[in-house]
This record gives C-alpha cells, structure tokens and sequence, in this order.
C-alpha cells in the first residue's frame, strides 16, 4: 500500500533527468524486507568455518543493545562492532574468491522492480549514492553478478581492503551516522548543480541521508514491511511517501516517470 504525505511539498517538486539525485539505503531497501543483511552473507555462506562463525556471533551478542538506548550510545556500539568484524575477517584470510563465492549462494534478494530502477537511473545518467551500514564489498559485488551495478553507482559503506591495507579500511558507517558521511570532490562536484534529491531507506533514521536543509527539495521514501500498525504513523511524520508490505520499486518508478 502507499501513503502519501506533505502533498504541497511533492506538488512543488518538478523533476527530469538534470535536476536530481538519488540518495538510498542498501539492507531491506534495494533488497527485499525478508532478506538478510549484506553482513550476514559471509556468515550464512559457511565458507570461512566454524571459528568464525562462532567469534561472528559472540561479537554480535556483546554488542547487541535495546532500543531504548541513546543514538549515541548505539553508535558507539555499532563501531566497535564492525571494527570487530573486520579484525576477524582479515584473521580468517578473507579475499575476493570467498567474496564472489559467498555472493553467488547468498539469500541476498533484490525488490520487484529495483533492477528496471538501476537501468533507467544509468540511462539517463543520474547519480545514485548508496549510504549502508553493511559492507561495501558484498554490496558491489552483489549488484556486480545481478547485474545491477553500473558507472553512475557510488557506495559510502563500510569496507574491507583485501590487499592488506588496513588504512584504507572504512569502518564508521553505522545506521546512525549517516548525516556524517562526506561526498568525494569528485561527486560533490557532479550533485552541486543537482536541484533536487530522492531519498529512500526503511528506517526512519535514514531520512538522515540528507541534511535538514534539503529537505524541502527531496522526496524522501520510506519502505514500512514489518510492525506496520504500530509504526505508520512515525513512518507518515517522517516519510513524503510511505510504501508498506514489500512493495517494489514500480511505485518509485512511477515519481520518475519521464
């Protein structure tokens, strides 16, 4: 079902092909609600043995919080979390043959539609930034062997350098921080001019993505799939567009329809 909100503000926005980018979450937004995360692939593959899938859950368990507690305190949670992560991935011997292999099997599954999305967004050369919590090289591989994954795709995630390089790791991005992510000069440069902004997630924290001064120039999307009773009305506060039980990108395609 779609619900739609601040209709003044969407009546406002006028969009073609030159005047927007797209701004979206990856787990449970570009893939399905029942899907697993981008993390748990490497997990649920079974390709890295016991060891680590026992040290993967016992990381998880120890920094597991309620939600009740601060965004800040969650932060901090979520770093130390993924900084564990990547400590035990790189001590696992973790490389782009386990990655591919892991990707190939995994439960990972696109919304209805997002492939159709990807294509036209590549055809009319719109930026799509793609801001997650989960790991950079599952996502680009995942859209690589779907093949979903083109020029105008750009990934702020948290990343794994399999050359060694433990500088050149990325390991910050959490559900929490993403109104802290820095664009590269370069992509700054290509969204300067770039009027208008389409931002899409599934938690309301990821209307974060941008900052509260574009708001009033983006249309911000949200994916409700689970407890809908109990959160529609926070998602219809925060979300222009609320699209509820699994609906698929038709719906997104239809806003952009030109």
């Amino acid at each position: 079902m779609k619900y739609i909100n601040h209709k003044d503000k969407l009546k406002d926005i006028k969009l073609d092909k030159n005047n927007f980018y797209v701004v979206i979450d990856f787990d449970r937004t570009i893939t399905k609600a029942k899907s697993i995360s981008a993390w748990r692939v490497l997990y649920y593959s079974k390709l890295l043995g016991k060891e680590f899938e026992q040290k993967y859950a016992e990381i998880h368990d120890e920094t597991e919080l309620s939600e009740s507690e601060s965004n800040e305190i969650k932060q901090k949670a979520f770093e130390q979390r993924f900084m564990a992560y990547m400590d035990l991935l790189r001590e696992c011997q973790f490389n782009k043959d386990i990655l591919e292999k892991a990707v190939e099997k995994t439960e990972l599954t696109l919304r209805d539609g997002a492939k159709e999305f990807f294509r036209k967004m590549h055809e009319n050369n719109i930026p799509v930034i793609i801001i997650s919590s989960s790991i950079k090289n599952v996502i680009e591989e995942y859209l690589k062997q779907n093949h979903a994954y083109y020029d105008n795709i750009y990934i702020y995630a948290n990343y794994l350098d399999m050359n060694g390089k433990k500088e050149n790791d990325v390991t910050n991005v959490t559900p929490y921080n993403k109104d802290k992510i820095e664009f590269s000069k370069e992509l700054n440069e290509i969204i300067k001019d770039k009027r208008y902004t389409i931002l899409l997630g599934d938690i309301t924290d990821d209307v974060n993505m941008v900052s509260k001064e574009k708001l009033n120039q983006t249309i911000t999307i949200g994916f409700l799939d689970k407890n809908i009773e109990s959160n529609l009305e926070k998602y219809n506060k925060t979300f222009d567009i609320v699209l509820t039980d699994g609906e698929s990108f038709k719906e997104v395609l239809k806003i952009i329809d030109f």
